[in-house]
């Protein structure tokens, strides 16, 4: 039987607490905001464009919706808040925010298109 000395365990002993540091570190700012495009009769819609603004940069990032209507934007900061709206041929959404005082890890945020 081996015997592990005080090296080998303060080397494991900092390991392990490198490893907790690495992983607390990973999303914690970060969030997600996914939601459904609908139309005015409720019908999902592929092929929306879904436009999710950093209201402090004013950068904007979009998505183009799947056959169930569905968006998701992923890596977004809990400290910004952001504006989301959906636009599809001559239709378009009100816009819908997403603030810092919605602390949801993953937000959900439907959009519905206006005739």
């Amino acid at each position: 039987m081996r015997k592990f000395g005080y090296r080998s365990g303060f080397t494991a002993l900092v390991l392990a607490m490198l490893a907790l540091t690495v992983a607390s570190q990973t999303p914690d700012g970060l969030r997600a905001v996914e939601g459904i495009v609908h139309d005015s009769s409720g019908e999902a819609v592929n092929g929306a464009i879904v436009q999710l603004k950093d209201m402090k940069t004013l950068q904007i990032r979009s998505f183009i919706t799947r056959e169930n209507g569905a968006f998701v934007f992923q890596g977004i900061k809990k400290s910004v808040e952001y504006e989301l709206k959906a636009k599809h041929q001559n239709r378009e959404s009100k816009p819908k925010l997403l603030t810092i005082f919605d602390d949801r890890q993953r937000a959900n945020i439907d959009l519905k298109l206006e005739d």
